[in-house]
């Protein structure tokens, strides 16, 4: 019994360093084949993802936003922002069945793409640099969302035929793992506000916004990406994070008002 619970604790280690190693640049290292099994912990991944990168806001505002904001590219290696560019412009074109799989799949980047990056870019900048201390609460907070968002959206759809996402979403399918997930999630959600110590109304705000854009930005992505490819698969992961991760931060700094750190 020892022997089988050590065995399971060494699985564990080896799944989630594997998991951070995978959708990070950090060198977790772990073993990847264990990760997607451990995929309903994204949300810690979030977690770290957005405490680092809120790191540079404690600095001067123009260049610690400039700087947190490149940090929310950089620390999960341009990865979601790749499938965010691929799907956003396949949805954009308006195709649908094999010319929507051909255009998601094509390595070029046209006109639809690059302006989605650099409205996506200009949305992360100006609401970061729009908030004051706030930030240091809503960047994790909404990576933390971004994350989940992106394993609800594994949970939901029908993977495709091949890629490495496809090994993600089959083993997000589990019913304990979307409870677990959920509730890690929730957990996150509602510490992080109280240990800065903010009000009744700013968490009931940052808490209502949270819930509302994971859930709707799922269902949507799930929805497009069905009716547009028959599937969902990694790029289309990476696409409902950065949807997410740019509606949170842009609803937190029009309602900063609310938010405000006493």
């Amino acid at each position: 019994m020892r022997s089988g619970l050590l065995r399971r604790l060494r699985e564990f280690s080896m799944g989630l360093r594997g998991l951070v190693s995978f959708l990070t640049i950090i060198p977790a290292g772990g073993k990847f084949e264990y990760a997607p099994r451990y995929f309903y912990l994204a949300p810690l991944i979030g977690l770290i993802e957005g405490l680092l990168s809120s790191l540079p806001l404690l600095i001067s505002k123009p260049v610690g936003a400039a700087l947190s904001t490149a940090l929310t590219y950089l620390i999960n290696g341009f990865q979601h922002m790749d499938g965010f560019l691929d799907f956003g412009e396949t949805l954009l074109t308006g195709r649908r069945g094999e010319d929507a799989v051909r255009i998601l799949k094509d390595p070029h980047r046209g006109a639809f793409a690059l302006t989605l990056g650099l409205i996506n870019v200009l949305l992360v900048y100006s609401s970061l640099l729009s908030m004051g201390k706030e930030a240091l609460v809503t960047l994790p907070i909404t990576e933390t969302a971004a994350a989940y968002v992106m394993y609800t959206t594994a949970y939901l759809g029908k993977p495709s035929e091949g890629g490495l996402g496809r090994l993600f979403i089959v083993e997000a399918k589990g019913k304990a793992e979307l409870t677990s997930s959920t509730l890690l999630y929730a957990i996150i959600t509602i510490i992080l506000p109280l240990l800065y110590h903010w009000g009744a109304l700013a968490i009931s705000i940052t808490i209502t916004a949270s819930v509302l854009v994971s859930l709707l930005v799922a269902l949507l992505t799930v929805k497009l990406s069905h009716s547009r490819l028959g599937f969902v698969n990694g790029d289309v992961l990476g696409f409902s994070f950065e949807l997410s991760k740019v509606t949170l931060l842009t609803i937190y700094s029009s309602l900063g008002y609310l938010l405000t750190v006493h």
